[in-house]
């Protein structure tokens, strides 16, 4: 009698455990529309990465087209609204060692359909450090992965709803 309780009870336990990332959109949306994302920031030029990245991403996910306006179910825009590279650590000399890169967003997702906001995110938010010495990652590397970060972020934000 007592195995058969640890057993259902382990059962229970096991069924418990589990969380779903199931998909929150509604099912008409199968096609998205990206536009350029507008920039506010003094980067010439991020507005192009971002959006390619953003547009890379969705495809390589595989559950939404990205397709143009007239085709599309749904539309996610963007604005870039800061670029800021600061100090992030200091040697024994007090000289910056290491930097700190952050690129900020803010999103919305429209149903075109329904003609209603399903999100709307104006902080979205990624970092990465570098270094400016030989052999260390570089500005454009460390944008390069900052805007990956912000990619991915903003996929699964549609996609699972976080």
């Amino acid at each position: 009698m007592r195995r058969l309780r640890f057993v259902l009870l382990l059962l229970i336990v096991a069924a418990s455990c589990g969380y779903s990332a199931r998909a929150l959109l509604p099912s008409h949306i199968k096609r998205v529309c990206i536009p350029t994302f507008d920039n506010e920031t003094t980067r010439y030029g991020i507005e192009q990465s971002v959006t390619t990245s953003v547009t890379d991403a969705f495809v390589a996910d595989g559950r939404l087209s990205v397709v143009s306006e007239g085709e599309a179910d749904a539309m996610l825009r963007g604005v870039i609204v800061k670029y800021e590279k600061g100090p992030l650590t200091f040697d024994r000399a007090q000289t910056v060692d290491e930097f700190r890169l952050e690129v900020t967003v803010a999103v919305q997702f429209e149903d075109l359909r329904e003609s209603k906001v399903l999100w709307k995110e104006s902080g979205f938010r990624a970092w990465k450090s570098f270094t400016e010495v030989e052999g260390g990652a570089s500005e454009d590397e460390a944008l390069a992965d900052a805007i990956a970060t912000l990619a991915s972020d903003i996929v699964s934000r549609t996609l699972e709803g976080w």
